[in-house]
């Protein structure tokens, strides 16, 4: 199956209804099945199944036509981040080695041809074809190129059927940047299920609140920052989902939403690039286990290991997941590589424990892990505890060399608090291991596009600050 067949067959049983609406265009099922043969038609004249289309990703028709022309024709579709530094996007096109780019001053022009082109009844056949490839960064920093098949997404699309209450007839509102994968996601699934897709240029808080009230019943995928922001804007009056995801928010925060906004509650997945879902959280969760990261989806098993062994609940250690929604794994030479145990369970390195009754709960990254005094400190342990602090609006945790403990502990933080009444705060609730020695407060903190506290960028702010 490939993932455009129930896109086609929309376009002949409800070829008028609404499909994609951007800001100065909107395309019927019908038109936008035509506009999906003709991008996939010119990459054909391109290129042939199997190469890489890499582009700078921006919010409009034409990038969403490029994904599903590419996605029907087997090409491998690779979003790249336009504020990339051109250092930063060459890195990523040396690795990748894409058949073709498309700069961002190209997309228009690009969207011209694709409308001149003849349009193609060609549909790639094979779900395991490659049809999405993105960049994580490794431990060392250095990119990492990920890829994943048709076949990955069309089980994830189950469990999100599966494990939300989704229809089909809401709107989904794609309002974050169509290069990271949680918003590729949601316009893909839209299309998949027969949602209406309003695309968003930008995030813009007061115009993503117009579009969700004046919309009857929405699908809003978010991360943290930005539902901060349409809080501070005035919030929401009308009935929808709202779909988190990304930096983790604390469970006070998403309980103030739930109560200040009950016609949009909070559905959470816990994920990664290379995982997908792993588990999840509906409202009733929030009641039960606030602080968890919610239990398995669909199809998905969790494995708590130290040393190769399974651990009992409460204990921490790695998470290791097995799933048939995984990816196909990094791109070595051309040539996808998967490090998948015996029992094809697989880790991203991510720490935590699950309790008695099955729910998940994620302590930090490994890779991002502190060592200092011979005690393991995650950095996000430490600042979901900070912001709980009146006039913390963001806590961020580093740390430099230290000859003595091996690392020291710095927080960088914004808000109004002062560092004597934040480190008063942090004694009650931290051991002293866990304690920063540190403490720095500044006007911004350095965030990735996905609203995550850039951590190399912090860790060189401290070094610069305190060496």
């Amino acid at each position: 199956m490939n993932m455009t067949s129930t896109q086609s067959l929309r376009a002949q049983t409800c070829p008028e209804s609404i499909c994609v609406h951007t800001k100065n265009e909107v395309f019927t099922c019908s038109r936008w099945e035509d506009i999906t043969k003709r991008a996939a038609a010119w990459l054909l004249l391109q290129g042939q199944p199997g190469d890489i289309v890499a582009l700078t990703a921006q919010n409009r028709w034409e990038t969403l036509a490029l994904f599903c022309g590419a996605v029907r024709a087997g090409f491998t579709f690779m979003p790249l981040d336009p504020r990339m530094t051109h250092a930063e996007r060459a890195e990523r096109l040396q690795l990748a080695k894409p058949a073709l780019f498309i700069g961002e001053d190209d997309l228009s022009q690009i969207g011209g041809l694709i409308q001149k082109t003849a349009p193609s009844s060609y549909c790639h056949p094979d779900s395991e074809a490659i049809f999405y490839s993105g960049f994580t960064s490794g431990s060392s920093g250095t990119p990492k190129q990920f890829a994943r098949n048709q076949f990955s997404w069309l089980k994830s699309f189950e469990a999100g059927l599966a494990d939300f209450p989704l229809t089909g007839q809401e709107t989904a509102v794609i309002a974050g940047p169509i290069h990271h994968s949680l918003f590729l996601y949601g316009m893909a699934f839209a299309l998949f299920s027969g949602q209406p897709i309003v695309l968003m240029d930008k995030f813009l808080p007061q115009s993503v609140i117009e579009a969700l009230n004046t919309t009857e019943s929405f699908v809003f995928y978010a991360v943290p920052t930005m539902l901060e922001a349409i809080d501070q804007q005035g919030g929401l009056a009308s009935a929808g989902l709202v779909f988190l995801s990304g930096a983790g928010w604390t469970a006070e925060r998403k309980q103030q939403w739930m109560n200040s906004y009950p016609k949009a509650p909070l559905y959470e997945f816990y994920g990664a690039s290379e995982l997908s879902f792993v588990s999840y959280m509906t409202p009733n969760d929030y009641k039960k286990r606030p602080a968890s990261s919610g239990k398995p989806s669909t199809g998905v098993k969790i494995d708590i290991r130290s040393n190769g062994k399974s651990l009992p609940a409460h204990q921490i250690g790695t998470v290791f997941v097995k799933s048939p929604m995984l990816f196909s794994g990094y791109v070595k030479q051309g040539l996808c590589q998967l490090d998948l145990g015996e029992d094809e369970f697989y880790t991203v390195g991510d720490a935590g424990y699950l309790d008695e009754e099955g729910y998940l709960y994620i302590v930090g990254r490994e890779q991002f892990m502190i060592i200092t005094g011979g005690v393991n400190v995650y950095p996000e342990e430490i600042e979901r505890i900070l912001v709980k602090c009146p006039g913390v609006e963001l806590a961020a945790i580093t740390s430099i060399p230290d000859p003595w403990l091996g690392e020291r502990i710095v927080c960088f933080y914004k808000g109004k608090a002062s560092t004597t009444a934040l480190r008063a705060f942090a004694k009650q609730a931290l051991s002293v291991q866990k304690m920063p020695r540190r403490w720095i407060q500044v006007n911004e903190l350095p965030l990735t596009s996905s609203g995550k506290i850039a951590r190399k960028e912090v860790q060189k702010k401290a070094k610069e600050a305190l060496q």
